[in-house]
């Protein structure tokens, strides 16, 4: 009698355990949809390595799936994180700088996190291909990559929002420049008028030269942190301009009208790179439908018995 209710009691909690383990990854897939479409950057709270601490934005919104994993991550951190190298640390915060520093994500806590999400995620998805569910597990397992999807999709979403907000930041701070305000003072009373993520990245370069770095020094960690194409350009011509006595005024006039041409230039690689996707998406959706439509027009058309075609 103990054997048959343990039985019984088998034969329910494998199909209830799977049943929870299917809605935690449709609750994540659900997440990633809206990490993929989010705009929003949230809290800073301390500096990545080398770097001068952005202005600090609120705390709220950071994940709860995030702090899980951050406090699973905890105890094995510090281990993990000795056995990083300084090359690999510094490509760690430059990925986070890259990305806006979301969640106010530093070196130490990306570690964390990383960490809890290979315990989370890679003992949930070993689970589940122990019970059986082969393609279950696999996608549990793809979750174990989430911050690092996290850091690329917001990485994306600000080198777009620089490209876009370059060519008139520029045409504002030339007219600034031309009136006879200093570039420093010219960068700051432009950032505080344009407020965005390009607005946010020259108020740094300003806080670090007040710090004593030099223009050059902080043009330059600007143009690392952002790795925009058309960004590098303006700070390799401010370079030039400044080293050869140029007239900044004209100087910021011509590299405007170069970042214009590169901004469209930029949105029609960008539309290209799309063509492929849209095509994909739209084979995907319509293909199934369509041979679906087109076998059953032959079916219903030739009067073909079902019943013998599968030897009913």
């Amino acid at each position: 009698m103990v054997a048959v209710s343990m039985g019984q009691f088998s034969a329910t909690a494998v199909p209830l355990g799977l049943a929870a383990a299917a809605a935690g990854v449709v609750l994540l897939a659900a997440y990633a949809v809206n990490l993929l479409r989010s705009r929003t950057q949230v809290t800073v709270q301390g500096p990545t390595i080398g770097s001068t601490p952005r202005p600090e934005r609120g705390s709220e919104g950071v994940f709860v799936l995030h702090r899980l994993t951050e406090a699973l991550g905890g105890p094995l951190a510090p281990s993990v994180l000795r056995s990083f190298g300084e090359r690999r640390r510094s490509a760690v915060a430059e990925r986070i700088e890259a990305a806006g520093r979301p969640d106010g994500l530093t070196v130490e806590r990306y570690v964390r996190r990383r960490t809890g999400e290979v315990v989370l995620y890679g003992g949930v998805g070993l689970l589940v291909l122990l019970a059986g569910q082969v393609f279950l597990g696999v996608v549990v397992f793809a979750f174990v990559f989430m911050t690092d999807l996290n850091l690329y999709v917001q990485a994306q979403e600000r080198a777009d929002k620089v490209q876009s907000q370059l060519p008139d930041f520029l045409d504002v701070l030339a007219v600034t420049v031309s009136a006879g305000m200093s570039f420093r003072a010219a960068v700051g009373r432009v950032a505080d008028s344009m407020p965005g993520v390009l607005s946010e990245e020259f108020k740094l370069a300003l806080q670090q030269m007040e710090l004593g770095t030099s223009r050059r020094e902080a043009f330059e960690m600007l143009r690392r942190r952002n790795r925009n194409e058309s960004l590098s350009k303006f700070v390799t011509a401010i370079q030039q301009a400044e080293e050869l006595g140029a007239p900044l005024s004209q100087t910021l006039v011509d590299i405007s009208q170069d970042m214009r041409r590169a901004d469209a230039q930029y949105m029609r690689r960008k539309a290209q790179r799309l063509n492929p996707r849209v095509t994909m998406v739209t084979a995907v959706t319509l293909l199934p439908g369509l041979l679906i439509l087109v076998v059953g027009s032959m079916f219903i058309g030739t009067e073909v018995d079902l019943g013998l075609v599968l030897g009913g």
